[in-house]
């Protein structure tokens, strides 16, 4: 048993998590819950969508994230920004890279668009609590 706990350890040690949000005391907090969850997951912090994309792009033939959070509010580009750029490179990405929209917002109207657009997998509203983690959990 212990043999197989190793492989599943070594197979988790290479998970990087993007998360993109314009607010460093989310980065921050997203950083602490991964660790209560004793997820052993990197998470690579982007304070804007641009910088991501950029990211991305470079990593376009290399590791890729398992996971990106998205927050939907940011300067000069938000997160639906993010995915219309997101849209253009994603033919060229190798895997799948399933995106949470994470927000303050509750208005039903950005809730109605997040069903809508297929690179979106959820929509979670901040702070993050215990369930909210459990969603992140599902798509790592």
């Amino acid at each position: 048993m212990e043999l197989f706990d190793n492989i599943y350890d070594m197979a988790n040690t290479n998970k990087v998590v993007y998360v993109i949000d314009d607010d460093e005391i989310f980065h921050f907090i997203v950083k602490k819950m991964f660790g209560l969850q004793g997820w052993d997951v990197a998470v690579n912090s982007f304070l804007s969508a641009e910088d991501a994309i950029e990211d991305l792009n470079s990593f376009a033939a290399k590791n890729l994230p398992c996971l990106i959070i998205l927050d939907m509010n940011m300067q000069r580009m938000n997160g639906w920004d993010f995915i219309e750029a997101f849209r253009e490179l994603k033919t060229r990405l190798r895997q799948h890279v399933p995106i949470i929209m994470c927000s303050s917002s509750m208005n039903i109207q950005d809730m109605e668009k997040v069903k809508k657009t297929p690179e979106l997998m959820a929509y979670i509203t901040k702070p993050l609590d215990k369930s909210k983690m459990k969603v992140i959990e599902e798509y790592l």
